[in-house]
């Protein structure tokens, strides 16, 4: 009969000689098994405190009173009593955050801020479908510049990594193993750069590509517009100097990348006279060189190599062809 798994490990954890051992056959099996049970129960527990988080994150963005409301204990959780600090102290803080920053536009930010969350840890426990997300992460963004005038005054909140946040810590997911996510949702190239476009890099979904850097360009230049107003005056100008800039300077490098992406994706000829044309649109722009040195760059990757030599098209001759001998 087979020894017992457990009996055999404790024997395998009984002092040794001081002289160096090897691990046998056997324990080597035995600790693999033991490894393997380690990872299904750290794999267990995870799941669990995914679980409990999503279900009362789930709960938190239903309003923004319960998304404020779970703020609060929360932060009670993480930085009183883990600290050990007493309930008069904690008290005292709600009493000042009631005062200085317990406004609407911080109670909508803080529901944002979950549903992001909630999108990371759907992303962390689905990593085969993270290409897929993109989609959601888009319409997220939407749905917070949709409220961005009400947001104004605590959209730095959307800024803040989503898994340092006093939720996160409370629900013990802080440290949850994602990489190439972006962990805020106003972090847009990130966002962008390392969840969107990748994604869409194909012939097949060239369309989608250029819909995605259209929508790129509209949401920077949504945020800086909307929390970026110029000052009432009687000499108010159109736009603030941010949104100026956004105009003069970075909106035209953004196309600029666009027609680069679909060119080096595909559609080298219309991306070609796109590329032409917003050279002739922007003649004094701070990158015109670059722009030029790199469209030079791309259309002579694009071209055939020259004939090796000896070869009969190079001196005009058919292929196959041999000269007639002189009579």
């Amino acid at each position: 009969m087979k020894p017992p798994v457990l009996f055999l490990f404790a024997l395998l954890l009984l002092p040794v000689s001081g002289e160096p051992e090897k691990l046998s056959a056997l324990d080597v099996q035995l600790l693999l098994e033991k490894i393997k049970d380690l990872r299904e129960g750290s794999q267990k527990r995870v799941g669990a405190r995914y679980t409990t988080a999503h279900s009362a994150f789930r709960a938190a963005i239903q309003s923004d009173a319960a998304a404020h409301a779970l703020f609060l204990n929360c932060t009670e959780k993480v930085q009183f009593e883990d600290k050990q600090k007493s309930g008069s102290e904690f008290r005292d803080w709600k009493r000042r955050h009631k005062e200085r920053t317990d406004t609407p536009s911080f109670r909508r930010a803080l529901r944002h801020q979950l549903n992001w969350l909630l999108l990371t840890l759907q992303a962390a426990s689905e990593p085969k479908e993270r290409d897929n997300m993109w989609t959601k992460a888009l319409d997220h963004i939407d749905t917070i510049l949709k409220d961005a005038e009400d947001l104004e005054g605590s959209q730095h909140l959307l800024r803040q990594n989503v898994l340092n946040t006093v939720f996160a810590e409370a629900y013990s997911v802080d440290n949850i193993d994602i990489t190439d996510w972006p962990n805020s949702p106003l972090h847009l190239e990130a966002v962008y750069e390392g969840l969107v476009l990748p994604s869409l890099r194909s012939l097949k979904t060239l369309s989608q590509l250029e819909q995605a850097w259209e929508r790129r360009i509209l949401h920077e230049g949504t945020m800086i517009e909307i929390w970026n107003k110029p000052k009432k005056g009687l000499s108010r100008p159109e736009h603030s100097a941010p949104m100026e800039k956004f105009l003069e300077v970075r909106r035209p490098q953004l196309q600029w990348q666009k027609q680069m992406d679909l060119f080096q994706v595909g559609d080298q000829k219309g991306a070609s006279l796109r590329m032409l044309k917003h050279l002739e649109t922007y003649p004094s722009h701070r990158d015109i060189a670059t722009w030029i040195a790199e469209f030079q760059s791309a259309v002579k990757s694009q071209s055939a190599p020259p004939p090796a030599a000896g070869d009969p098209e190079e001196a005009g001759e058919e292929p196959g062809s041999t000269e007639e001998s002189a009579p």
